[in-house]
């Protein structure tokens, strides 16, 4: 079994924000804690596109934004996810937009093979602390049968699998970026066609 990095790729090089006038502390979502809070989450951006809702998922500071028809496709697959419902607003207009989820994943599982990947303390004073990854390699087998995966070794990291993969593919998923094992400075991508 393969096993990918997630993450997000959108036509205009922007950045959907996680707001300071949010409650909950934006870094508890990379600690696979459920969210217990009634509040819509809410991110910012400079403009909305005309394309926005066309992508499935969104390139974001905070946890990922998702469209229903992700939402929908990693609930089929028995995924370890919550999803909370967010408000995206723009900063030069005010418009708002209601129609993404930010993605929870609550299951924190050891996966980075540590022989084969190179890594280093992103504190060098704190050599347990956070990691900078230079080159990944993931332990076989090491998702549990789950489909969409928090590395625990580096929190901010999401892993898929094959399964996810395919179900994407099959259903036309636009925005998703899937990175290989390897080289962190020059991924190589899977293509989704």
């Amino acid at each position: 079994m393969s096993y990918f990095r997630l993450l997000a790729s959108y036509k205009r090089d922007v950045y959907f924000f996680y707001s300071d006038e949010n409650k909950y502390n934006r870094f508890d979502l990379e600690k696979g804690i459920p969210y217990s809070q009634s509040e819509k989450l809410l991110y910012v951006v400079d403009r909305f596109d005309s394309y926005l809702e066309q992508y499935d998922i969104l390139p974001t500071v905070g946890g990922k934004l998702v469209s229903l028809k992700l939402k929908t496709l990693i609930e089929g697959l028995g995924s370890d996810c919550e999803f909370i419902p967010a408000i995206i607003k723009s900063t030069e207009t005010g418009e708002i937009n209601n129609s993404y989820f930010v993605m929870n994943v609550l299951n924190l599982i050891p996966c980075l093979d540590h022989n084969k990947s190179d890594y280093e303390p992103l504190v060098k004073s704190i050599p347990d602390g956070p990691i900078s990854l230079n080159f990944i390699a993931f332990i076989p087998e090491s998702l549990n049968r789950y489909h969409v995966v928090r590395m625990k070794e580096s929190k901010e990291e999401i892993v898929v699998d094959n399964f996810f993969v395919e179900a994407c593919r099959k259903e036309k998923i636009k925005g998703v970026l899937l990175v290989k094992e390897g080289n962190v400075r020059i991924p190589e991508i899977v293509d989704l066609k």
